[in-house]
């Protein structure tokens, strides 16, 4: 290899790492007949690729292995306890554990690959040619009338998006958009200031998901104050075109909300959740007031619960049509306590979460220390859970999600350390497009799921771990925008 292709691989491989994620999952919807798609084996190889090529480079290797033998420590306790219980699919349940455990290990590879501002800027320059070509594949698949809808057609449009991974696209632009949005007003340049949040909008927008919607304001309204309080902070002028603009795109975003495709999802979605009360009007048919009755005395009513009965069966057997089956009528309207609230039966996410929990409650401590095999749940997707926390906790159990949880509160810790001990230097526009993308990933990640367990979505938040350890750790405190980096 000649010295200057080193060169070239040096100065663009983590662009080229994340601008290459959009052109996978394009690849992923053209090839979603398959099997396996080789995006999947591309994804596997870089999580495969990038500890082994620290493992091999580090000089100082004791934290790096140590904090890779934790992971892979508890992958086997998980493994372990599957065989002890009875594998329903090794395969299945080992694949959706590698797609879960991408998120840590490549975080911890990037915190060893970004060290210096070169690499900083490597991977913000790929995060902006990443967003731009989801902004071209989207007028494509849409030209070309090949994409793919959200939830209809007229109900938001996704483009060329696989049907499992919707709401992952969704995610997948508030993440990018953060960082445009940012990295826009930090250029100061007045044709970005407008252009970028315009562009931002109407891609939310056009996508449909209350996700998209409701990060219009999360990401313009955090902007807009972080702008004013630059003054008052840093002593800087206020930059009155980017406030205008935020404030009147909010505006206009409550104005056209009507028209929307997430309004049309809404006034459906209101269709169904319009059901209150049946259940109380057909018991007192039979001359039962309910609202009268506690949940055991329901229960051992046989009139009563034979109409709790009828729509329970209602609800469910259009969602989870085997829930009846595994655990019986009974243990199901004991589970929701006789409860004759409409829009909680119908919601589905809550059906899928009391379908894991009631095989949480068949297992045995063991099993719910690091969680029960995903296969418990099915391999169509159906019952997967649609919330990634709740996900987490159920099949990988009480030390998975502490696990987890705590890998992500390490860095967390760093913020908050790092804005005690020089906040008026860390209040930068950098540190802050990090800490906004990070609290919206976090709670998207339970609003709307599919981000902790969803490879190309969680590749982000790996990104946004590194750059912040970077900018809380290698740099100097007070040395928020470059400078000499601590080394690990």
């Amino acid at each position: 290899m000649s010295q200057q292709l080193k060169n070239w691989i040096r100065d663009h491989w983590l662009i080229c790492l994340i601008a290459a994620q959009p052109i996978l999952d394009a690849v992923a919807f053209w090839d979603r007949d398959a099997v396996a798609t080789g995006a999947g084996y591309i994804r596997l190889l870089i999580l495969l690729a990038l500890p082994l090529y620290l493992l091999l480079t580090l000089r100082r290797k004791k934290r790096f292995i140590l904090s890779m033998a934790v992971m892979g420590a508890y992958c086997l306790l998980h493994i372990l306890n599957g065989f002890r219980v009875g594998y329903i699919s090794l395969y299945f349940d080992v694949s959706y554990l590698v797609k879960v455990i991408q998120m840590p290990v490549l975080a911890i590879c990037f915190v060893y690959l970004i060290r210096d501002e070169q690499t900083k800027r490597q991977a913000l320059k790929g995060v902006v040619i990443a967003a731009a070509l989801v902004g071209i594949g989207l007028i494509l698949a849409y030209v070309t009338g090949t994409g793919n809808v959200t939830y209809g057609k007229g109900l938001g449009y996704s483009g060329w998006v696989i049907d499992d991974n919707r709401n992952a696209h969704s995610i997948l632009l508030v993440i990018l958009s953060v960082f445009c949005a940012c990295l826009a007003l930090r250029s100061e340049k007045k044709l970005l200031i407008v252009a970028v949040p315009a562009l931002i909008l109407f891609g939310f927008i056009s996508n449909g998901t209350k996700g998209c919607f409701y990060s219009i304001f999360a990401i313009f309204g955090a902007l807009t104050v972080f702008l004013f309080l630059e003054k008052p902070v840093l002593r800087k002028k206020l930059n009155l075109l980017a406030i205008c603009v935020l404030v009147i795109l909010m505006i206009f975003s409550v104005l056209i909300y009507p028209y929307t495709p997430r309004a049309r999802v809404t006034a459906m979605e209101s269709k169904v959740y319009g059901r209150q009360g049946e259940i109380e009007a057909a018991a007192m048919a039979l001359g039962y007031d309910v609202t009268q009755m506690t949940p055991r005395e329901r229960f051992d009513n046989e009139e009563v619960r034979g109409v709790f009965e009828y729509y329970y069966y209602r609800y469910f057997i259009g969602v989870l049509p085997d829930i009846f089956d595994r655990f019986g009528m009974d243990r199901v309207l004991l589970h929701y306590d006789m409860t004759t609230d409409v829009n909680r039966l119908i919601n589905t996410r809550v059906m899928k979460i009391a379908y894991s929990d009631m095989i949480w409650e068949d297992s045995d401590l063991l099993t719910k220390l690091v969680g029960f095999e995903v296969s418990e749940i099915g391999f169509d997707g159906i019952h997967d859970l649609e919330n990634d926390w709740p996900a987490i906790y159920y099949y990988y159990g009480y030390l998975g999600l502490a696990l987890y949880a705590g890998f992500i509160l390490y860095f967390v810790v760093r913020i908050i350390r790092r804005l005690c001990l020089a906040f008026r230097a860390s209040f930068t526009m950098d540190n802050f497009m990090l800490l906004l993308c990070l609290m919206l990933q976090l709670g998207l990640a339970q609003f709307s799921g599919a981000l902790l367990r969803r490879p190309n979505v969680s590749i982000y938040l790996s990104l946004v771990l590194g750059l912040i350890y970077y900018q809380t750790v290698r740099l100097p405190a007070g040395d928020a925008d470059g400078g000499k980096e601590r080394q690990i």
